[in-house]
């Protein structure tokens, strides 16, 4: 991953040449892609980003709509000429020759509308993959800040765990010497002075709240 970095000022940042001849599918589409932020907070670039790429994808289902709602209306204009055509020509309807010519205007608003339509349409993929690349580099930023402070933890954790190791077998070493000690006291003093006299001497010694 880091072959994709160009380093400036000892700052990471990918190399969008490269990257822009992969076929990057959007982020913010991308549920193993929102699945990184469950324990990391995103930053204000993050979701600057995030927001623009939203945006872009609002205009170009807007626009799309918009596209088909004026072709239409360009056909229904198209189709209302061809019907006006016979009172125009042929038999000078000068009330109908108006309505063409009314008809003929929207058609050529409605093609100037759809030519910055389609200009549009060509430009927003471009602006979609510039902010989708620009948020894939900021989310590397955040993401392997968080790998190397996961791994410093992870370094931590191993050595407390070890300390913790070393520490339990001492505690449980400790532990057997000393319940071997009692065991072999406690024989030893029933073996000397009988079962009875050890009763009533637990009872003294064990019985008793302090």
């Amino acid at each position: 991953m880091w072959k994709l970095f160009n380093r400036k000022k000892n700052e990471p940042r990918l190399d969008i040449k490269v990257l822009i001849k992969n076929d990057i599918s959007l982020l913010t589409l991308d549920e193993r892609w929102n699945g990184l932020f469950k324990n990391i907070v995103k930053t204000e670039k993050i979701t600057e980003c995030e927001d623009k790429i939203k945006e872009l994808l609002k205009e170009q289902s807007r626009v799309i709509t918009e596209s088909k709602e004026i072709a239409a209306k360009k056909k229904e204009c198209m189709d209302k000429i061809i019907k006006l055509t016979t009172e125009v020509f042929e038999n000078n309807n000068q009330d109908a020759q108006t309505e063409m010519q009314g008809s003929e205007k929207q058609i050529v608003g409605i093609n100037n509308r759809l030519a910055e339509i389609e200009e549009r349409l060509s430009g927003i993929p471009r602006e979609l993959r510039q902010a989708n690349l620009e948020l894939l580099e900021q989310t590397v930023k955040i993401v392997y800040f968080s790998i190397r402070e996961n791994q410093q933890r992870v370094a931590e954790l191993d050595r407390e765990i070890a300390e913790t190791k070393e520490k339990l077998i001492k505690l449980v070493d400790e532990r057997e010497l000393r319940a071997q000690d009692d065991t072999d006291t406690y024989s030893y003093f029933h073996d000397l002075l009988g079962g009875d006299q050890l009763q009533k001497l637990d009872e003294v010694y064990f019985s008793s709240k302090e």
